[in-house]
């Protein structure tokens, strides 16, 4: 594994947000490794987290199609958990390791918690979010 990233603050989508901000989302995270071949998260799957990739590569998966690649820094997991209060908020693809790969996750109701705290990184999640569902 070659590229890699140190933190989930690190991430090209949290690029332009404050310092301040992306430092409380590292104070959330929860590091995880998942081996090259496993899911990281699955399709259909309840979404409790979103992840950022900090080492390897994963592949995204509708089924058996094939919609993108994730390296170092890359998000996932946004759509699902910011999903409307009382929608069930399942995810819509699953995230494969193609690689061992490095994830900071964070809960979304960790994330929910803390969303006043962190208005700039919670736009960019919305925005994701909403680039993605109209792909």
């Amino acid at each position: 594994m070659s590229e890699q990233i140190s933190h989930v603050g690190d991430a090209s989508l949290f690029a332009s947000c404050p310092l301040a901000e992306r430092e409380i989302l590292r104070g959330l995270a929860v590091p995880l490794r998942v081996p090259a071949g496993e899911d990281i998260v699955g399709q259909g799957d309840f979404g409790a987290t979103i992840g950022v990739l900090l080492e390897g590569r994963a592949s995204v998966w509708q089924g058996d199609k094939h919609l993108a690649d994730l390296v170092a820094g890359d998000c996932f997991g946004e759509t699902a958990v910011l999903a409307t209060p009382g929608t069930p908020g399942q995810r819509s693809a699953s995230v494969r390791a193609d690689t061992e790969v490095r994830v900071d996750t964070i809960a979304g109701r960790e994330l929910s918690e803390n969303l006043s705290d962190i208005p700039t990184v919670a736009d960019k999640l919305r925005e994701q979010a909403a680039a993605f569902g109209q792909g």
